[in-house]
């Protein structure tokens, strides 16, 4: 890919010079988000702020690059202008022209399987970090949203299903690990803090956003929005059934992964609204996992204080 600051038509652009990132994480209304601000992006143009498709971000493979492990990038300068050099190649195709320009792309974090990882989101520090490299010659501000875990842990595992089969046990085995070793929030943006120290960062409850949505995505972009189009979560990102997740684990395991995704997708988009919900987790264990996320959450505002956007507490009952 050609690193270049010029359009098709060769008109120079100008640099970036204030970057806004959404990391994600997943299954935190990301989808939501990201086809809102691509559907007032003209809007945000004429403000001066260029916020560029997620589905061409990804189409550019940002999270792989970020993920490669250079030689050169163990060296402190010459490491950290040729990261800063292969992101701007990634995203300046993208651009159509104005200095302050957001994205958000959740695989910058892991992929969905991640979320049950040890810790959670394993690969997320080093990947930020080497985002950060941008802050050379920019400004840059990283935002976050996060979930309750109860309602998090099956939609993650629903997530998971379109990409690789279920581990021998279903849900019940994921979860078993994850009680030796439960999600914690304040851990992520604590190695995200201490990736990425000079960078501010700001973070959302998932909980927080259908209620303020119009307040999330103006902190994001830095700009005003006019009226917002009313956009429906897609079927393949809806929760899903019971009966859609029996059905997507027994699916064959030696699948393509494009075809397990299409076919995964295909089921949960097919199961009926009114279904019984996939909800694996008893009341007591529900009950924990909300107790540690508020845990959670006072621990990031004692230790960051200007972290958590404040907003009016919601009831975290699923």
């Amino acid at each position: 890919m050609r690193l270049g600051n010029s359009t098709a038509g060769g008109a120079a652009r100008p640099p970036v010079r204030h970057w806004r990132i959404h990391l994600g994480a997943h299954k935190t209304a990301t989808t939501h988000l990201q086809e809102t601000l691509a559907a007032v992006r003209g809007d945000l143009l004429r403000q001066g702020i260029d916020f560029l498709p997620s589905s061409r971000v990804r189409e550019q493979a940002l999270a792989r690059a970020l993920g490669q492990r250079r030689p050169s990038a163990r060296l402190p300068i010459l490491g950290t202008a040729r990261m800063r050099a292969a992101i701007e190649a990634a995203l300046t195709p993208l651009r159509v022209g104005p200095e302050v320009v957001a994205f958000s792309e959740e695989n910058i974090l892991g992929v969905p399987d991640h979320m049950f990882g040890v810790p959670l989101y394993p690969r997320a520090a080093p990947n930020v970090g080497r985002l950060a490299s941008l802050a050379g010659r920019a400004e840059v501000v990283f935002f976050l949203s996060i979930r309750s875990y109860d309602t998090l842990i099956p939609s993650a595992y629903a997530e998971t299903l379109k990409h690789a089969p279920p581990p021998p046990g279903g849900f019940r085995e994921a979860w078993t690990r994850l009680l030796s070793a439960p999600p914690s929030w304040f851990d992520l943006v604590a190695r995200i803090r201490a990736a990425a120290p000079k960078v501010p960062l700001r973070i959302w409850r998932q909980e927080d956003y259908r209620a303020n949505a119009r307040a999330i995505l103006e902190a994001f972009c830095g700009g005003a929005l006019g009226p917002l189009p009313e956009i429906s979560d897609p079927t393949w990102t809806r929760s899903p059934s019971a009966g859609a997740i029996a059905e997507a684990e027994a699916l064959p395991r030696d699948l393509p992964h494009a075809e397990r995704l299409a076919r995964a997708r295909a089921i949960f988009a097919a199961a009926e609204p009114g279904a019984d919900r996939f909800r694996p987790l008893d009341p007591g264990e529900g009950q924990r996992l909300r107790a540690l996320y508020e845990a959670d959450l006072e621990r990031i505002a004692g230790a960051w204080p200007d972290v958590l956007m404040p907003f009016e507490p919601r009831d975290l009952v699923a």
